[in-house]
């Protein structure tokens, strides 16, 4: 009998920050589209850009470049708007494409170096994984966008747009 080595793959979507390479666990993205202009929100906190329809759900858009790398996100043709399901419902995550979605083998997963991170940033990456010829960073969608973002999408999402 011949045995068989299986090993867990998990699978990813793939986006480009910055010229970096990211992925969020399939089950976490709702849909991928275009990106839009959002519609400013009075008093919004920084990197939440504002408010997009969604299919008649209006959601918060949040630029994940300025968030996580501090750059703004200049939107293109390939610009793309990732719909997560997070902690607090529905969120736009705003990227410059979207590339693929990859299954990676849980043994290729690596703790991102502690050295590389800011203490803030430490609990938004699930580690770093080996896909090809390149390196992608995985990120954890509920600890990804740092804690005041979170409450204030949430209360964007609640209808308190005053702030």
């Amino acid at each position: 009998m011949i045995e068989t080595a299986t090993s867990e793959v998990r699978q990813y979507v793939l986006f480009v920050l910055c010229d970096e390479e990211y992925g969020l666990p399939i089950a976490a993205v709702r849909s991928v589209v275009r990106y839009e202009d959002p519609t400013p929100v009075p008093r919004a906190p920084e990197g939440v850009e504002g408010v997009f329809n969604l299919r008649g759900q209006v959601l918060p858009l949040v630029d994940l470049g300025r968030q996580l790398r501090g750059s703004a996100l200049e939107p293109g043709p390939l610009s793309r708007i990732i719909v997560t399901e997070a902690g607090l419902g529905s969120i736009g995550l705003a990227v410059d494409r979207v590339c693929e979605v990859a299954s990676i083998p849980v043994e290729q997963i690596k703790p991102a170096p502690p050295a590389a991170l800011s203490s803030a940033m430490s609990d938004a990456f699930e580690g770093v994984a080996a896909y090809g010829e390149r390196l992608i960073i995985l990120l954890d969608p509920d600890k990804a966008l740092p804690r005041p973002v979170f409450a204030s999408v949430a209360a964007i999402q609640e209808g308190d747009l005053d702030g």
